[in-house]
């Protein structure tokens, strides 16, 4: 299982280095159900290994010029100010266990469903949405909104939003291989802003210690697939990049809903 784990560590970078999302969405499952650690944690995981490896894809892009820097600021600023605050401040009040209507539910199982729903919605849209982008059709409004949102998701269940963020960048006018680029670049400052947040608050020392060989050894592994993804980013289609990723995490999901039914 645990070579398993790293190759699918591995996958995770090269999809996160192909199209610029996808790679924390993906990295919570991963963690929880091969390596083992709880849900909660999980999410932390996610933002340490989507920190690093979307910054070293910055660093591979920069010479490039695959980065439009003022376009992400705009859109990281809200998005990270979001995800700091639900760290530090909303995650410390949510109880391991709370009842709801009677039914007593656990804070991973909230998180599960919140994830299985976002993965769903996300691979269908993605995989039938046939509408060309137009560029320079987003006004700034539009983008601090979903910043906003994307810094929820990145708050709430460890994904830095990529899936949200490449689409309205493509829409505010840039190409496929820049508004990749850019994603990495918003998504490796809001993971790392939300992690500051895990690390100032009181959730990490309630009992969640964190495993740091084995943290670092994804993460290294997530950073050299990232690297191949953008080596391999030429070869594909936006199609086929597209259908891929959709299957991919339709696939997490089935396997998620299934483990609760044995569970």
């Amino acid at each position: 299982m645990y070579l398993l784990g790293l190759f699918l560590s591995l996958i995770i970078g090269i999809v996160l280095g192909l199209v610029g999302g996808g790679g924390s969405i993906l990295t919570v499952p991963l963690v929880h159900y091969v390596f083992g650690e709880s849900l909660f944690l999980a999410t932390t995981y996610s933002l340490f290994v989507v920190a690093i490896a979307a910054a070293i894809g910055v660093i591979t892009r920069i010479p490039k010029k695959q980065i439009d820097f003022r376009g992400g600021i705009v859109f990281v600023i809200p998005s990270m100010i979001t995800a700091f605050l639900i760290r530090r401040y909303v995650m410390n009040l949510f109880p391991i266990s709370f009842s709801l209507g009677g039914f007593e539910l656990s804070r991973d199982l909230a998180i599960s469903v919140l994830l299985i729903i976002v993965m769903l919605y996300t691979a269908f849209r993605t995989m039938f949405s046939t509408k060309p982008q137009s560029g320079g059709s987003v006004g700034a409004p539009t983008v601090i909104l979903f910043g906003v949102f994307t810094g929820l998701l990145s708050g709430f269940i460890g994904a830095g939003g990529g899936f949200i963020i490449v689409p309205i960048l493509l829409r505010m006018g840039l190409d496929m291989k820049k508004a990749v680029g850019t994603s990495m670049f918003i998504i490796a400052i809001q993971s790392a802003v939300a992690l500051a947040g895990d690390f100032s608050g009181k959730a990490l020392q309630a009992g969640n210690p964190i495993d740091w060989q084995l943290l670092s050894l994804i993460t290294a592994v997530t950073v050299v697939g990232v690297v191949g993804g953008g080596f391999l980013q030429k070869y594909f289609s936006g199609g086929a990049l597209r259908q891929v990723f959709s299957y991919a995490l339709i696939g997490v999901s089935v396997g998620m809903i299934v483990q609760f039914a044995m569970s």
